[in-house]
C-alpha cells in the first residue's frame, strides 16, 4: 500500500470534514443571529398589539358614547341646530372609522406576530439540527485523527504532528465558539435587556413622573451590576491573574469561591496535599482549564447538589480527580462525550498524561486526571 496515496487520502477526508464543520458553525451563528433579530422584532410586535388593544378599548367606549348621544339627538331633533346635529354625526362616523381602522391593524399585528412565531420556530430547529449535525462531525474528526491512523506504523510516524497541530487548532477554534456562544447568552443578551429597559426608564420618567422613574432607574442600575460582573466572570475564566501570581492550588480555591457564588444550590468542597512544588506553567494553565471543564460539565449537565475537586501533587506527577452526585452518564455514549470531554481527551494526550471517566446513570460521575508535571508541552 503506497503510505503517499494513504497520506493524501486522509488529509482530502480531514479537509472535507473540517470545511463541513466551518460551513455548520456559520450557518449555526447566522441562524442564531437570525433568532435574536426575530424575537426582538417578536418584542416590538407585541408592545404594538398592547396599544393597539389599549386604543380599541378606548375608541370602543368613545363609539358607545357616540350612539348614546345620536340616539338622544334623534330623539329630541328639534332641540338641536342643523349644526349641532351634523357635528354629531360626523363625530360618530369619524369614531367608527377609527374603531374600524385600529381593528383592521390588530388583526394584521396578529397575523406578524404568527408569521414571526413561525419563523422562530424554523430558526430554532434549524439550530438545533445544525447542533447535532456539529455533534456528528466531531465524533466522525475523533475517529479520523484516531481509528484511521493506526492502518500503518509509518502513516502513524508519518501524520503525527500534523494530528497534533490540527488538534492543536480545533482546540482553540472550539474555545473560541464556547467564548462567542458564552457573551451572546449571556453579557449580550444582559446588554440588550439594559437597552431595553432605558427606554422603559425615558417612559416611566415621561409618563408617571420622577419616583416610579427613580425606582425603575435603581432597577436598571441593578442591572447594569450584574453585566458588569458578568463581563468579569468571563475575563477571569479567560486567564486568572491568581494563577499566574500564586499558582494552580490558589488558582482552583479561588474559581471554586467564584462558581460558588454563581450556583447557590451546589456545594463546592476543595482538598489539596501533597508536595509543595509548581509545577511547569504550561501544565499549570493545562489541569486549571480541565478541572474547570470538568467542573462546569457538572454544574451545567449532572444536575449536582454537591461537587468535590481533590488535587495532590507527588514528586513526578499531579492527581486531580473531580467527583459529582448528580445524574450521571454513559462515558461510551459518543453523543454524551463529543463536545468538551474530547477536548480534555485530547489535551491530556498532548501532556502524555491520562484520564478515566468513571460514571453510569443514577450514580454521579468521577473524573480522574493524571498528568506529569516536570515536562514540555508539544508545539
Amino acid at each position: 500500500m503506497d503510505i503517499h496515496a494513504l497520506d493524501s487520502i486522509f488529509n482530502s477526508m480531514v479537509r472535507s470534514v473540517n470545511e463541513s464543520k466551518n460551513d455548520i458553525f456559520i450557518i449555526n451563528e447566522e441562524s442564531r443571529r437570525q433568532l435574536s433579530d426575530l424575537r426582538e422584532e417578536l418584542r416590538k410586535t407585541d408592545d404594538e398589539i398592547s396599544r393597539a388593544i389599549i386604543e380599541g378599548e378606548r375608541l370602543q367606549m368613545a363609539s358607545v358614547a357616540a350612539r348614546e348621544k345620536l340616539q338622544h339627538v334623534s330623539m329630541f331633533f328639534s332641540d338641536y341646530t342643523k349644526e349641532e346635529v351634523r357635528e354629531t354625526y360626523d363625530s360618530a362616523h369619524e369614531v367608527q372609522m377609527e374603531f374600524m381602522l385600529n381593528s383592521t391593524r390588530l388583526r394584521q399585528l396578529e397575523s406578524v406576530k404568527a408569521q414571526i412565531e413561525n419563523r422562530i420556530h424554523t430558526y430554532e430547529e434549524s439550530i438545533r439540527r445544525s447542533d447535532q449535525l456539529a455533534s456528528h462531525v466531531n465524533v466522525v474528526m475523533k475517529y479520523l485523527a484516531s481509528e484511521l491512523r493506526d492502518v500503518g506504523p509509518a502513516l502513524e510516524t508519518a501524520k503525527l504532528r500534523k494530528n497534533m497541530s490540527m488538534r492543536v487548532i480545533e482546540a482553540q477554534e472550539e474555545e473560541r465558539k464556547r467564548l462567542a456562544r458564552e457573551i451572546h447568552d449571556g453579557p449580550a443578551q444582559m446588554m440588550a435587556n439594559l437597552v431595553m429597559q432605558l427606554g422603559l426608564v425615558e417612559r416611566v420618567f415621561q409618563d408617571k413622573g420622577m419616583d416610579p422613574g427613580l425606582e425603575q432607574l435603581g432597577f436598571t442600575k441593578e442591572l447594569a451590576r450584574n453585566t458588569l460582573s458578568e463581563v468579569r466572570r468571563i475575563i477571569h475564566d479567560l486567564r486568572p491573574m491568581v494563577l499566574d501570581d500564586f499558582g494552580l492550588i490558589p488558582a482552583l480555591r479561588k474559581y471554586l469561591e467564584r462558581t460558588a457564588d454563581y450556583h447557590e444550590g451546589i456545594r463546592f468542597n476543595f482538598k489539596s496535599e501533597g508536595i509543595s512544588v509548581r509545577p511547569n506553567p504550561g501544565v499549570e494553565v493545562a489541569v486549571f482549564r480541565l478541572v474547570q471543564e470538568a467542573v462546569t460539565n457538572a454544574v451545567k449537565h449532572s444536575g449536582a447538589r454537591t461537587i468535590d475537586v481533590h488535587v495532590e501533587t507527588c514528586k513526578d506527577i499531579i492527581r486531580a480527580t473531580v467527583t459529582d452526585d448528580g445524574r450521571g452518564f454513559d462515558p461510551e455514549d459518543r453523543s454524551e462525550t463529543a463536545f468538551g470531554i474530547q477536548g480534555m481527551y485530547e489535551r491530556v494526550a498532548l501532556l502524555r498524561g491520562e484520564m478515566d471517566i468513571r460514571s453510569a446513570a443514577g450514580k454521579g460521575t468521577e473524573v480522574i486526571l493524571i498528568l506529569p508535571h516536570a515536562q514540555s508541552i508539544n508545539k
